[in-house]
């Protein structure tokens, strides 16, 4: 079965889908920042040895940290089966578990949930594989994993089990590492540089940029206020902590007030 998805409802059926996976779960998309409810729907199943994760990521070649930051990604290293993978052409969006999968156009971004206009198609296998899966469906798992294939691994790792009683019974004595890239893939994002370079947040769209709260913005979201050049125009987020702002932050105000003092000591006074 296939389902047009309204932004209205998209959100709601991502969330559903991470809910209801109960084998495993498929994540394609070129940003990720996990919001806390999708961190909560994900970590129960932390616990289950058989449980898998595929993640892949894009963008942001010089500093992939802006595509996945180093704290999401040690979130998705709690998974005791995980594969990372990156690739800097990537700007399709692709959700599945076990028995269905969206094609979006929503990046897994806590601005992009938010905020944006998206769409997707919900294509759902019919019960236990019965009158045929979804054709479509299984296209689209085949291309999305030959990606996987052709794709720079940033992160693996598995169950590692033991078998005893002439393979009987099987004990799992833990996680096994098999591949991890990430101290050299993350070594000149700004999570690794000197705390001399330090980072702040967009004030309109909420992504990592250089802290300067003369310049609170990223170089699209600047060209957008540039056009009327409202300095008390209501943004979205705090340029020093990232937090939403609901509309008490502006081009003159960048910071949340709450935040000010500690800011300007992070930033040695300036």
């Amino acid at each position: 079965m296939s389902k047009f998805i309204k932004h209205t409802e998209l959100r709601g059926e991502v969330m559903r889908m991470f809910k209801e996976a109960e084998e495993m779960i498929t994540i394609v998309s070129p940003f990720i920042k996990l919001q806390d409810e999708i961190k909560r729907a994900l970590e129960p199943k932390m616990k289950d040895p058989e449980f898998e994760i595929q993640l892949m990521y894009g963008k942001n070649e010089r500093d992939i940290a802006k595509s996945l930051s180093k704290e999401d990604l040690d979130f998705f290293k709690g998974f005791k089966n995980l594969r990372v993978y990156y690739n800097q052409d990537l700007h399709a969006k692709f959700y599945a578990n076990e028995t269905s999968s969206i094609i979006t156009s929503l990046n897994l971004h806590e601005y992009s949930l938010k905020n944006n206009i998206e769409v997707g198609i919900l294509l759902e296998r019919n019960l236990h594989g019965f009158f045929g899966d979804n054709s479509m469906d299984t296209d689209a798992f085949e291309y999305f994993n030959d990606i996987f294939d052709s794709s720079h691994c940033v992160f693996e790792q598995h169950v590692k089990e033991t078998k005893y009683m002439f393979g009987l019974y099987t004990k799992v004595e833990g996680v096994e590492i098999l591949e991890d890239n990430t101290k050299k893939m993350y070594q000149t994002s700004p999570q690794t540089k000197s705390s001399n370079h330090k980072m702040g947040y967009c004030i309109r769209t909420g992504v990592k940029i250089q802290f300067n709260p003369k310049q609170p913005f990223s170089a699209d979201a600047f060209k957008s206020w540039n056009q009327y050049k409202n300095k008390d125009f209501k943004e979205k987020f705090c340029h020093f902590s990232g937090e939403s702002s609901f509309g008490q932050t502006t081009f003159a105000k960048p910071i949340l007030a709450k935040n000010w003092k500690i800011a300007m000591s992070a930033a040695g006074g300036k």
